[in-house]
């Protein structure tokens, strides 16, 4: 049922996203047809061909071996080449980042200086004076970006956080056992000898402390007393039935669940890291705990690794003796100045992406990213501290913009 319901949820969203596709579609088709004189006009080296009287740019973002750069050809006429221009590009990025460009004549063309960083996509404006007349073009680029409407973003379960500054935790990988907590098991005896009238709990049960467990009459004083749960817990053994006669050997044990110990194994390669005190995050059939190391102690002769033990809280009863366990012990930690949840993180093209949010826009931004613990990761470059980023179902505004054919054309 969960599975269907997960399933359920999921195409939900999409269905939701799609009506937000169409409408973000539309109003980017309109917009195109308006551009289309200017966004179809390529020149010979196959930059975009920008015209007006007898002048034209031909501008081109060239990557073949190179970072991303622009080179542009001026022209008179379509043939006499123009080396006396002042030329300048100036790129608005979502959120209002602006990238000037200015050019010098190279021989061969023109070439705008710096990088034009990835995505390529920005609204354009392309400044030109040539013998005291000044040239105007701009136009919408986009890439990797698309319009999902806030109440829709909300039913589909997209969420977002601000980009700062992280700690990466460094740990060492260790796997162990859940175990019983030796202190939390109680074994229940019969304070006097005598005949069990009554067994009023059975192996497996829950009890409080101070229920009644079983009755027994007592030989000397043939008086009925009741036996009592001397602690909460879970009847793990039972050793008594109506009608046995009561001795040495307990009636019950009693074990409180509620925390557990992961026996972590530390080998020696490992020893010099992990210290009584450090924090772990222990992972056990898929649930996921975080305690402390409150003791390290030998395994056993001829046991070449120690044992970290950790209290793991199982209040809830999800828990179980035995489970098999994973723990990432927390050797250091570092600050970092920028950092990203991991469940952010997307493939798009060949890049590690997020997508930002402004308003009802989205958009990629490809990273270079640093240390990661698992569940942040170091940004290096390609997001801004301050930028409100996609977490929660970041897969659903990249499917959203595969959708919505976003191209890498320039």
């Amino acid at each position: 049922m969960r599975m269907i319901r997960t399933l359920c949820a999921v195409l939900t969203a999409i269905y939701l996203l799609s009506g937000s596709v169409l409408a973000a579609q539309g109003t980017k088709n309109a917009h195109q047809e308006i551009q289309n004189g200017l966004l179809e006009t390529r020149g010979p080296h196959g930059g975009l061909l920008l015209q007006q009287d007898d002048v034209s740019v031909e501008l081109l973002i060239f990557e073949q071996g190179v970072p991303p750069e622009y080179r542009a050809w001026i022209m008179k006429n379509s043939q006499q080449v123009i080396e006396n221009a002042n030329l300048k590009v100036e790129l608005t990025r979502l959120g209002g980042q602006k990238d000037i460009f200015d050019f010098t004549f190279d021989g061969d063309y023109w070439l705008g200086q710096g990088v034009v960083a990835e995505p390529h996509s920005f609204d354009v404006s392309v400044m030109l004076n040539y013998k005291g007349r000044n040239y105007h073009w701009q136009w919408e680029s986009y890439e990797g970006r698309t319009q999902i409407a806030t109440d829709t973003a909300e039913k589909a379960g997209i969420q977002t956080a601000k980009a700062g500054p992280g700690v990466i935790e460094q740990t060492v990988k260790t796997y162990g056992l859940l175990t019983t907590a030796l202190d939390r098991v109680s074994q229940v005896r019969a304070r006097f000898p005598g005949v069990v009238i009554r067994v009023t709990a059975n192996l497996g049960d829950l009890v409080s402390q101070g229920d009644a467990v079983a009755e027994v009459e007592s030989n000397e004083s043939l008086q009925t007393y009741v036996v009592r749960a001397p602690i909460d817990g879970v009847i793990t053994e039972r050793h008594i039935n109506g009608g046995e006669v009561t001795g040495e050997t307990a009636l019950f044990a009693i074990t409180d669940l509620s925390t557990l110990w992961a026996e972590l194994r530390v080998f020696p390669g490992q020893r010099r890291e992990v210290a009584v005190g450090q924090t772990v995050r222990v992972t056990a059939d898929g649930i996921d705990r975080q305690g402390t190391v409150r003791h390290l102690l030998p395994a056993g002769d001829d046991t070449p690794y120690i044992l970290a033990r950790v209290g793991v809280d199982n209040s809830d009863g999800l828990l179980t003796p035995g489970l098999l366990v994973a723990g990432d012990l927390v050797v250091d930690t570092v600050e970092v100045p920028l950092a990203v949840d991991n469940r952010a993180l997307q493939s798009f093209r060949d890049w590690t992406v997020v997508f930002i949010q402004v308003g009802d826009t989205y958009e990629i931004r490809p990273l270079e990213l640093g240390r990661s613990d698992g569940e942040i990761t170091e940004v290096l470059s390609g997001l801004q501290p301050g930028d409100r980023y996609v977490v929660e179902n970041s897969y659903l505004i990249k499917a959203d913009i595969e959708k919505s054919g976003a191209t890498h054309d320039h």
